[in-house]
């Protein structure tokens, strides 16, 4: 059996959702695979009168058929499954598209290109001495980081990629 959940209602008793769910349930949350966005089971970005939501299930099998179901039908969609002590942890499952798995890697290739393509700027602003020729270390600094920033993209969520499952 599949039931939403609104995660805080102040009117409710208790208000939390984690009160709500109880050993042997699982709780699905709905977010954008790029942007870690919270989105709607339907795919759509919360409006402003939208409500932060996620889907409880009876039983693991249930929860996974769901989202296998629903990141084959919407493939931006990432669904992240987690057990009756909510968020506190790692989720046990994530599922995101077949199309997305590999796109972290992608990421950390071309950051470890782009550190290595700033070794020949910085080489050339050294062979000059440094002296009016300022081009090449700006290239390289923004080289660097941009690098830098592509292989923690790469490497950063790799904890996630460990739980998710191809199918």
């Amino acid at each position: 059996m599949m039931q939403d959940i609104e995660l805080y209602d102040p009117d409710r008793r208790p208000p939390n959702w984690t009160d709500l769910v109880h050993p042997g349930q699982y709780a699905v949350f709905h977010s954008d695979v790029g942007t870690d966005v919270e989105k709607a089971p339907d795919g759509r970005h919360l409006g402003p009168a939208d409500k932060s939501m996620c889907r409880v299930f009876d039983s693991l099998a249930e929860a996974e058929a769901y989202c296998e179901a629903k990141v084959e039908e919407i493939s931006r969609l990432r669904c992240d499954v987690y057990d009756h002590t909510g968020k506190s942890k790692p989720p046990i499952v994530t599922y995101v598209n077949k199309a997305y798995l590999r796109s972290p890697q992608k990421h950390a290739r071309w950051g470890w290109v782009a550190l290595a393509a700033s070794l020949p700027c910085f080489w050339i602003a050294w062979w000059y001495g440094g002296e009016g020729i300022i081009i090449p270390l700006i290239i390289g600094l923004n080289l660097v980081f941009a690098g830098l920033r592509l292989v923690y993209w790469g490497y950063g969520g790799s904890e996630k990629r460990r739980s998710t499952r191809e199918f």
